[in-house]
């Protein structure tokens, strides 16, 4: 966007260190991948050039809920991301602890470091991720740090809590990391990539300058072609010694001894909590997954625990394959501050502090993805705050990062929270492929991506739309095309020019054609409820004051300040009869406003 913009980091050599698992995607995170990606950020191209496995989940239940998922290296996804950003004009990197926000005013003006250097910015991102007060656990051994071998930011938290923003602790965790060389895989099954891989960035519409590394400097960044020499995984599962382990320790877990007060990750439990929560499961389900190609460390997806490392050793070796593994990093869980996100509007800015804007698992989120999407949508309007132009306002109805941040702002969470696609009401409509088609409006009123790749999208989509027409009002034997697809599904045969077209074309097609009748009924909802979220709600507006308004809902609005009677909607505790009220009052003085003008 042309902004002069400063990265403060605490330590630059770990930017983009994947700090829990080396992996990209998954249901509804591949997807928000790719809609980042169609805003123009780097996560997706990032995972394609460093991937070591990809694959596409639920690909044998329909497009419509079909994910990719990648493994990557873990090293080469960091260094490539760093070299990006040092080449990034307009970006300064610079490492220091940021200790302090500096205020004026009631507004944010810049922050202090541990090096007794203080920056100004008209304005300011936060993004502190485990790191806010982190505290890490290994049975009763604690230490600081927001990851294992990294420190703490132990005062910015006062200095938010001064500005008035309201601080809890969450809890997530990660498993231990083993030996390869020390690992039976003949006792496991293997997991291979597929064999015709789905990217996550859109290959088909960036130009050759924007897929390789060759930079105007002469310098060339980390990678290799998408797909190319794809490593495999291994599945293997907890055992009845591993329950008895567990069970006879809980005592000793910080989960359950009482010495974590945060609350931990429903969707991603800790091996404690599954034995626990899911006592009539026999085993449990772990995947090994290779760290990278240039190291013989694995990742044990499923293990992660707060044990000590004594019954941490024991765990492993009871599991099949991993008799004799050797630990390299012990499992530990990490406990951190976090900033309720009802304090925020739906442009991620605070509430509390103008100009102070949040992103990632200070808003109580958990995963790469989610604190990717939020950083952009965070650092689109940080800009335009400065310009003093409206905010990039992303809607329920056009993808998951919508659902999202809309989520996050107009319920909270009192958890980690996690995507999925069942939070999404429209979730046929944000089929991956299409993600750059509904983001495209966003790209271009924000200048997020080149003019080159706006053409290419527009042409794309154009496309689409002919070949979906024609499809529709076209005869072939029997009824139209459109009819012999929905009949036929996977078998279905296509005109020959349109078989010509790019892979991604022809899916996007046959998905809309095959999905029509639903398609059309989500988006006659969508249009339905989309009068409600054009009514705006004035930021002075006096809920007490509204008679028949009940009292819980009057205080909650009133501290939640939503922009929009769709977002009052979706407020726990204010229910339909309220929002009739509201209605009523707000609705005809935006009809008068609209006449008078």
């Amino acid at each position: 966007m042309g902004a002069s913009t400063l990265l403060l980091s605490g330590n630059i050599d770990t930017i983009a260190q994947m700090s829990c698992n080396p992996a990209i995607g998954g249901q509804a995170k591949g997807q928000m991948v790719r809609e980042l990606d169609a805003l123009g950020g780097e996560m997706a191209i990032n995972t394609d050039v460093t991937g070591i496995q990809f694959r596409l989940l639920n690909e044998s239940k329909g497009p419509a809920v079909q994910a990719p998922r990648a493994q990557c290296d873990k090293k080469a996804y960091q260094f490539r991301l760093k070299h990006t950003l040092e080449l990034q004009p307009n970006l300064q990197i610079f490492q220091a602890t940021v200790t302090g926000l500096l205020f004026k005013a009631g507004k944010v003006v810049g922050c202090q470091t541990n090096l007794d250097i203080d920056f100004l910015g008209q304005t300011i991102v936060v993004t502190t991720g485990t790191f806010l007060r982190g505290l890490m656990h290994i049975g009763q051994n604690k230490n600081e740090g927001g990851r294992l071998g990294d420190f703490s930011a132990k005062s910015l938290s006062s200095s938010l809590t001064e500005a008035g923003i309201q601080l809890e602790r969450l809890k997530t965790g990660t498993p231990p990391r083993l030996l390869g060389r020390s690992i039976d895989f003949s006792k496991m099954e293997e997991q291979k990539g597929d064999t015709h891989p789905t990217f996550f960035a859109f290959h088909d519409t960036r130009g050759p300058e924007e897929m390789f590394h060759v930079e105007q400097s002469g310098e060339r960044r980390i990678g290799w072609a998408p797909g190319s020499e794809q490593v495999s995984c291994w599945m293997t599962h907890t055992t009845a010694q591993t329950a008895e382990i567990v069970r006879a320790n809980l005592s000793k877990s910080a989960m359950y001894s009482g010495e974590i007060v945060g609350v931990g990750p429903r969707y991603c439990p800790s091996i404690e909590d599954k034995f626990v929560r899911f006592a009539d499961k026999p085993r449990h389900l772990l995947f090994l997954e290779p760290e990278g190609r240039s190291t013989n460390e694995y990742y044990v997806n499923g293990l992660s625990t707060s044990l000590p490392f004594d019954v941490q050793l024991d765990l492993v070796h009871s599991i099949p394959g991993l008799e004799k593994a050797q630990l390299l990093r012990p499992a530990y869980a990490v406990e951190y501050d976090f900033a309720h996100p009802t304090q925020l509007f739906p442009s991620l800015e605070s509430k509390k502090v103008e100009n102070l804007f949040f992103a990632g698992q200070i808003n109580g989120t958990s995963g790469y993805e989610e604190a990717a999407v939020q950083g952009l949508v965070a650092g689109v309007n940080a800009v335009n705050k400065v310009r003093a132009t409206a905010p990039m306002l992303i809607q329920r109805n056009e993808g998951y990062i919508g659902v999202l941040i809309d989520d996050l702002v107009s319920k909270g969470t009192r958890e980690p929270y996690r995507m999925f696609t069942s939070r999404a009401e429209y979730r046929l409509l944000f089929n991956h492929g299409s993600a750059e088609f509904r983001f495209l409006d966003h790209a271009k009123t924000y200048n997020l991506l080149s003019n080159n790749r706006i053409k290419n999208i527009e042409a794309k989509q154009a496309k689409v739309t002919h070949w979906v027409d024609y499809l529709e009002k076209t005869r072939n034997t029997g009824g139209t095309w459109a009819d012999a697809i929905r009949r036929d599904r996977v078998g279905a045969v296509l005109p020959e020019e349109l078989a010509k077209e790019s892979a991604p074309v022809r899916d996007e097609v046959v998905y809309r054609v095959s999905y029509q009748g639903y398609l059309a009924r989500e988006q006659r909802q969508v249009e339905k409820l989309s009068q409600i979220e054009k009514i705006r709600i004035p930021a002075d507006f006096d809920y007490p004051a509204v008679r028949g308004l009940r009292r819980e809902s009057a205080l909650k609005l009133a501290e939640f300040k939503p922009m929009t009677l769709g977002q009052a909607s979706r407020i726990s505790g204010v229910n339909p009869a309220d929002i009739s009220i509201l209605m009523v009052l707000i609705g005809a003085g935006a009809v008068r406003a609209r006449d008078a003008s």
